[in-house]
């Protein structure tokens, strides 16, 4: 009886909570499946996501929701910031800083055209990093 109302407390309750369940779960399995390369590209994915939601929020004024999107987006470019290798990464772990640094200022700023430029910026840098790694399977 006890395992009968486990698994149904385990099952979703709305079909939204149950396409947010298979959306976890497909992340779970591309984050296992990933190559380091891949797993950089999801995350400058993801900031990408976030900064392009604090530009709209901004634009809309909605400051609640623009805040969101910056402590989300923050999170990434710390995460991102923290795990490069300085040793081995020499002028493009320095230059990368740099830009981290950047989009943090822009992220902080809230305004509009700071956003705007940070989405320009890191679809230069995504573009890049894409160039650089191996195909998508």
């Amino acid at each position: 009886m006890l395992q009968l109302l486990a698994a149904r407390s385990a099952q979703p309750r709305s079909s939204s909570e149950a396409i947010a369940r298979y959306g976890q779960l497909s992340l779970e399995a591309r984050v296992a499946a990933a190559s380091p390369h891949q797993l950089v590209t999801m995350l400058y994915e993801r900031l990408g996501h976030h900064l392009r939601e604090a530009s709209l929020a901004a634009g809309q004024g909605d400051r609640l929701r623009r805040l969101r999107a910056t402590e989300r987006a923050l999170a990434l470019v710390d995460g991102l910031d923290t795990s490069l290798d300085d040793a081995r990464g020499g002028e493009v772990s320095s230059s990368l800083h740099a830009v981290y640094a950047g989009l943090r200022e822009s992220l902080l700023s809230g305004q509009l055209e700071d956003l705007a430029r940070a989405c320009d910026s890191l679809s230069t840098i995504l573009a890049a990093w894409r160039a650089i790694g191996p195909a998508r399977a």
